[in-house]
């Protein structure tokens, strides 16, 4: 069912993956940078806010809770995603001995792009974020509950 704290946590998390975005493309550089990074990023913040935060906000406390684990989860979610495709650009190039190696490296490549994209400036998002979009939605769900 909407509500005012999920649907402000669900713009609140769609702004943080933009910035997520922003901050991943000098690491590509402007020509690598996937298509589906813009759209990852964003969506991703949008099913986090909706599902993750908005849900489970009722006060600033459990806003602020929900809203770590909300921008946890949007940055496991475009990682593995990012991985996966980029396993199946592997895979059809013939990289590749069977399945198995296909779905174990999609760990490593997750592993490998979170080292790449593990900075400073990426942990100050996901602290700030996180902080400012489960606040912003747990003061939503408070004021406006269901």
């Amino acid at each position: 069912m909407p509500t005012a704290a999920r649907l402000t946590a669900a713009i609140a998390f769609a702004i943080i993956g933009y910035i997520i975005f922003a901050t991943m493309v000098p690491i590509y550089g402007e020509d690598t940078v996937p298509r589906f990074l813009l759209p990852l990023c964003i969506g991703s913040g949008l099913w986090a806010g909706w599902v993750l935060c908005g849900k489970n906000a009722h006060s600033i406390a459990s806003g602020i809770g929900t809203g770590y684990t909300a921008v946890i989860a949007q940055v496991f979610w475009i990682l593995l995603i990012m991985s996966f495709v980029f396993m199946i650009d592997q895979a059809m190039r013939r990289r590749y001995d069977g399945p198995m190696d296909a779905v174990v490296d999609v760990f490593t490549i997750m592993y490998e792009n979170g080292m790449r994209f593990g900075s400073s400036e990426m942990g100050m998002i996901i602290l700030v974020g996180g902080f400012v979009g489960g606040m912003l939605a747990g003061i939503m769900g408070k004021k406006f509950p269901r």
